[in-house]
């Protein structure tokens, strides 16, 4: 999929963020805005609940191997009454950060992969790619927006289509690897459905890719033994990860067959 054709789900997630955002929430300016400027989705809306949800998890499962059983592109949005453990974690250190030190974290993060370069795997204007340092899968990477963008609704409509180029170029390459369709879990984080100013101005959007690829199209990475017992091991580095995945630019490989 070109970046074009992946812009219109992006649409859509903004859309269905923007209509659940709680009344008095600091980004509703904003939900309004996209509201106004986005089209809606000709097949149909989706109509927020009439009690206030607390977050929304949009994710996307690719892959038998990642329990997908629709082999066609797709993806889910949940919405519940409270913040999930990883998002809130998240949202907790990185409300704490900006306090200690004035700045954010993810841009601090961002910023810092950039200058060393070694874990980056790509980048345009508004977002970088990177294989974190704290990955627990072989080719786990993380888009990071370049500026504070809290969620959804704080891109522009340029942003968005930079935000689809970005997911496409880590789905391509994921596929050039090991030349097969690269199986993956995703999800954004961004600031929850119903929350503070403080806690909307310490997030920062981000989306998660989770794939369990190891060596090649059949053999996978499994938290077994120690690993599920004590704490996950790296089977390559971060740095190594990160060369691959750049190697692997360029035409997907199966318009070459």
């Amino acid at each position: 999929m070109t970046p074009k054709e992946i812009l219109p789900a992006i649409n859509t997630w903004t859309r269905i963020y923007a209509s659940h955002l709680s009344q008095p929430h600091p980004l509703k300016n904003q939900a309004a805005q996209v509201l106004e400027s986005i089209p809606p989705n000709p097949d149909g809306e989706i109509d927020p609940p009439k009690h206030q949800l607390k977050n929304m998890q949009i994710f996307e499962n690719k892959g038998a191997a990642m329990g997908c059983s629709n082999p066609h592109p797709h993806c889910q949005i949940w919405t519940t009454s409270t913040l999930p453990e990883e998002p809130g974690k998240e949202l907790a250190q990185m409300t704490k950060y900006q306090g200690e030190n004035g700045r954010h974290l993810l841009d601090d993060y961002a910023k810092l992969e950039i200058e060393k370069g070694e874990r980056v795997v790509w980048q345009n204007d508004a977002f970088v790619v990177v294989c974190p340092w704290w990955a627990v899968w072989p080719f786990e990477v993380l888009i990071i927006s370049k500026r504070h963008v809290r969620a959804l609704v704080d891109l522009s409509g340029e942003e968005r289509l930079q935000f689809a180029e970005a997911i496409q170029e880590v789905a391509r390459r994921y596929d050039n690897l090991f030349e097969t369709s690269f199986p993956y879990s995703s999800g954004i984080h961004q600031a929850p459905l119903d929350c503070t100013e403080d806690e909307a101005e310490a997030s920062w959007f981000h989306m998660h890719f989770y794939p369990p690829l190891l060596r090649s199209a059949t053999v996978r990475k499994f938290l077994v033994g120690y690993e599920l017992m004590a704490e996950p091991q790296r089977d390559i580095t971060p740095e190594q990860a990160a060369a691959k995945l750049r190697a692997c630019g360029g035409e997907l490989y199966r318009k070459a067959l």
